[in-house]
């Protein structure tokens, strides 16, 4: 007797519920458009520096093309501990830093550590997708945290709310500063308002630093400088050093909480490529001056990106990191950000990621509310963020005298 195959069946519930990457997606749909700028994904434009290529071939030539180490070699995880020390003031030691691939992988690795059926994890929204993705996949509830009225800022009020009706049930807040997609970074006196709320609560606090190297107008600070014992940090050189393609990061934080995501780490990788770790050794060691040029390029682009779409007529955010510019679409545009995004690429030849990507879709009643922003990226060189104003002010000048009649 035979039994009909039955996918569905054997797709598990939270599998079937996660949706692919919207900004992938989009990014997708609109590539087929001849000459379009794209503005979308969060990938730095600048090659990885030549020194950090270089250490990779020096690795390949001497062999190292075998397994390493699976919590990273000790060479690269000294690198980083006195990386952490020199440029933040944090310190951990290198036996409790795990290096992973790419922050993604870190960050599977700490949430699947510490979320399970049941549980919580908490996170200011807009966010980047992969935290209610996780959260999902672990079979906790994701709880997104509205901050579109404090400009982008969680406020203490509102974490402390959101975790009294959890009732003490122990949950999981990540906070990633700089945000992305807003840029918001934040100031040492939210972090200790913060701080003094979750110590009230049985909170764990993932903290992701993958833009902490591109702070602009003032030093980073971590959650980690005020909440030390229950902190695990998410970081990587993807954005620090523009190796996104060499996909190595790590997670540090107390002991016993590396220790913990270190055993979910085993299973998700044997090891890093070892000549990535040789690379990004050489970058943590010796490539600051690299993420200092790299960081002021940013501001530049920051501060005539931002000042040329508000003379557009355009409400952005005023992003303190990262290489995002959040902007609302304009109230007088019928439709959605999706549907705003879609006609400025066909008809500008522009694109940008529609805010749904990094909203919860919630509103009264549980009615689906669109998003009403769109996120540019300007890691872009100058050039190309010049021809992109250009093109959304010949594109804004018809839809302003339509709207104007």
């Amino acid at each position: 007797m035979s039994t009909t195959f039955d996918l569905s069946a054997h797709i598990t519930p939270e599998t079937a519920e996660l949706k692919p990457s919207l900004i992938r997606a989009f990014n997708q749909e609109i590539s087929s458009i001849p000459g379009i700028l794209k503005l979308t994904l969060g990938e730095p434009d600048f090659d990885t520096p030549q020194s950090i290529r270089d250490a990779a071939t020096a690795s390949l030539k001497a062999g190292h093309t075998h397994y390493g180490p699976s919590a990273g070699t000790p060479a690269l995880r000294a690198a980083i501990s006195a990386f952490l020390l020199r440029r933040r003031g944090l310190s951990y030691p290198a036996d409790d830093i795990v290096v992973s691939e790419g922050a993604g992988e870190a960050l599977s690795a700490v949430l699947t550590a510490f979320l399970g059926a049941g549980g919580f994890m908490l996170y200011p929204s807009p966010a980047f997708y992969i935290y209610r993705s996780l959260a999902l996949l672990n079979g906790s509830t994701p709880v997104a945290l509205d901050t579109s009225d404090t400009n982008y800022v969680l406020a203490p009020a509102t974490l402390r709310a959101a975790l009294e009706k959890l009732d003490g049930a122990p949950a999981v807040l990540v906070l990633n500063s700089p945000n992305n997609p807003t840029g918001t970074a934040l100031t040492a006196e939210q972090l200790q308002a913060l701080a003094e709320v979750i110590r009230d609560y049985n909170v764990l606090v993932v903290s992701d630093d993958v833009y902490a190297d591109l702070c602009f107008d003032a030093p980073f600070h971590s959650i980690a400088e005020y909440l030390p014992d229950r902190t695990i940090i998410v970081d990587s050189t993807s954005k620090s050093f523009a190796m996104t393609g060499w996909r190595i990061g790590y997670f540090t934080g107390p002991h016993d909480m590396v220790a913990a995501a270190a055993k979910v780490h085993q299973v998700h990788v044997v090891s890093p490529a070892t000549f990535s770790m040789d690379a990004a050794t050489v970058a943590y060691e010796s490539c600051d001056a690299d993420i200092d040029a790299m960081a002021a390029e940013y501001r530049r682009r920051r501060d005539y990106f931002g000042a040329a779409m508000r003379n557009l007529g355009y409400e952005t955010t005023n992003p303190a990191g990262a290489f995002y510019l959040y902007v609302r679409i304009p109230d007088d545009f019928v439709g959605t950000a999706m549907e705003y995004a879609r006609a400025m690429a066909r008809e500008a030849k522009v694109a940008c990621v529609p805010g749904d990507a990094f909203e919860e879709i919630t509103g009264p009643d549980a009615s689906p509310s669109p998003s009403r922003h769109v996120r540019f990226s300007y890691a872009a060189d100058m050039e190309t963020l010049h021809e992109a104003v250009r093109r959304l002010e010949e594109w804004r000048k018809p839809l302003s005298e339509t709207s104007a009649q």
